[in-house]
């Protein structure tokens, strides 16, 4: 499946990886993968899922995956007991409840994030050989749509989002994005400062997916993201509460993660998974394409103006999706769209 030799990656399969969030919508997706290319794997949920082990036991067989309750990422003692046996860890979980209580997201997601690194690094014998982190374009970037010149680069944060999400006079209604993506930055700044301080033996890599689309595993499974462009088959508008920016294909998404777990020059980097902007006028224009006998499609927003800004680094994360996975490029938006409203039987 991967151009790479096997034998050449920096986690041999057969070897069990620790996937966090993994009923999620991206978290569900790297389990698939890596249980596709051979490893086992175990993954932690918040509470008890059944439906998530029948779902991978009837693809890959039994003993193949097995799901761990700890309800609370920031507990150690509870991390240390599952990080057993483990030889890489991939930190999808996150905080996504859009509360716009600042000290409580934030610091309950900087506090995950410094306990899974500090539970690998506590495991015996040097098991655990990397560490990838999930974390988003926003960790870069706000959207400006029809703003020129903004580039984003290796080195871009979210100051703004920062300063917003702490802000008393950011509106109501803008709050609950500032505060996610403001959790976003800081944790994954917190973790490559973790990682500069301590100097642990894991590699340790990021993954910032944008907006992300395709298919959705289960049902049981929220979907966010695609759920919220999938229903404007259904009239609802929730989706354009988001700016234009850019997609990424879920599928991507997974495969750029396990890029940062295996690849064995890849150390030490944001991987950045953008694959192009988008529009709401052209998703809506795709919709209507593939559902054609549906007239209660949501209208698009008027004179909408694409994102224009220069993501650089994606063109890195690109180049490696096309090395080690022999993938022409980023899968398309209307392939992208199609699968996610196939899977939701839409």
């Amino acid at each position: 499946m991967t151009s790479i030799g096997k034998e050449l990656y920096a986690i041999q399969p057969g070897a069990r990886i620790l996937v966090t969030g993994a009923n999620g919508y991206i978290g569900s997706q790297i389990v698939q993968l890596l249980l596709s290319l051979g490893y086992v794997v175990r993954g932690t949920v918040r509470s008890q899922k059944p439906w998530l082990e029948d779902l991978f036991n009837s693809k890959y067989g039994r003993n193949k995956f097995e799901s761990v309750v700890v309800p609370n990422l920031s507990d150690r003692e509870a991390l240390s007991k599952v990080l057993g046996g483990i030889s890489g860890i991939v930190h999808v979980a996150s905080d996504i409840s859009f509360s716009a209580n600042a000290a409580e997201v934030i610091t309950n997601v900087v506090s995950a994030t410094e306990a899974i690194l500090e539970a690998a690094a506590q495991q015996p014998e040097r098991s655990i050989k990397r560490v990838v982190l999930t974390s988003s374009s926003s960790a870069a970037l706000t959207p400006q749509p029809g703003v020129e010149g903004i580039v984003v680069t290796q080195g871009s944060w979210n100051d703004a989002a920062v300063k917003a999400a702490w802000d008393e006079n950011t509106p109501a209604n803008a709050k609950p994005l500032a505060v996610y993506a403001a959790s976003k930055t800081e944790g994954e700044r917190a973790a490559w400062k973790w990682v500069e301080n301590k100097k642990p033996y894991f590699v340790f890599n990021t993954v910032l997916p944008n907006y992300t689309l395709g298919t959705i595993l289960h049902p049981e499974i929220a979907g966010s993201t695609m759920k919220w462009a999938a229903d404007l088959l259904k009239g609802d508008s929730v989706a354009l509460g988001f700016s234009s920016q850019w997609y990424v294909n879920v599928v991507d998404v997974a495969r750029v993660h396990v890029i940062g777990l295996l690849h064995p020059e890849v150390k030490s980097e944001r991987l950045f998974a953008f694959a192009s902007p988008f529009t709401w006028n052209e998703v809506v224009g795709i919709l209507r394409k593939l559902r054609p006998e549906n007239t209660g499609i949501t209208n698009p927003p008027e004179n909408e103006l694409p994102d224009s800004s220069d993501i650089v680094p994606s063109k890195r994360a690109e180049s490696l999706l096309k090395s080690f996975f022999g993938r022409p490029g980023w899968v398309g938006l209307e392939e992208s769209i199609q699968d996610g409203i196939d899977s939701l039987g839409y």
